[in-house]
């Protein structure tokens, strides 16, 4: 996934994200565009997915996929920030609108490839520990593992990487296990 930069206003990024059929993303001005996922991006994905799906049937919290913009939005950020996270879970349903989230999830999970390490690594990862994103995993189809990472004390701390037949655990859903094997199927 190759990312292009350009500055823009908020009025002019809103104007833009309209117009645009292509995924973008703000950073308080600047916009990346974001390509389309790849075949095995979007099978990892789905496998994500539909084990978090059956977790939290049934409970308070929910989840998405992308494509659904997220606002970061807490009341010490005057920062304006959209993101399109490849799943998140929500907790806080009153940002939800009908195309949009404004708010902070719970938990975020990016599935990075090699030619967006960097955005999800840098900048998305000190993004959502800026704005107090209580979990962070980034999915490595390539290297078939999982990192999870949870904030402390507005500090992001590893707590696990995960690889092989690993169960990938949430530090803040007891009980959320996710085993790789599922994840990096191809059937």
């Amino acid at each position: 996934m190759t990312l292009e930069k350009k500055i823009l206003s908020l009025e002019e990024f809103l104007q833009m994200d309209k117009e645009n059929e292509h995924r973008l993303e703000y950073f308080d001005g600047e916009v990346v565009y974001l390509e389309s996922p790849s075949v095995e991006h979007q099978r990892v994905l789905l496998n994500i997915a539909a084990e978090f799906r059956n977790y939290f049937r049934g409970k308070s919290c929910e989840v998405f996929i992308s494509p659904l913009d997220v606002w970061l939005t807490n009341k010490e950020k005057t920062t304006k920030v959209k993101v399109q996270p490849d799943l998140i879970v929500i907790c806080d349903k009153t940002g939800l609108m009908e195309n949009a989230y404004e708010g902070v999830p719970a938990l975020v999970i990016e599935i990075i490839s090699t030619s967006n390490q960097a955005h999800d690594r840098i900048r998305k990862y000190s993004t959502y520990m800026e704005f107090g994103i209580n979990e962070y995993w980034m999915v490595n189809p390539e290297l078939k593992t999982v990192e999870v990472y949870v904030l402390e004390e507005d500090e992001y701390k590893q707590a696990a990487i995960y690889k092989g037949s690993d169960c990938a655990a949430s530090q803040i859903f007891d009980g959320l296990n996710i085993h790789l094997k599922e994840v990096f199927s191809k059937n």
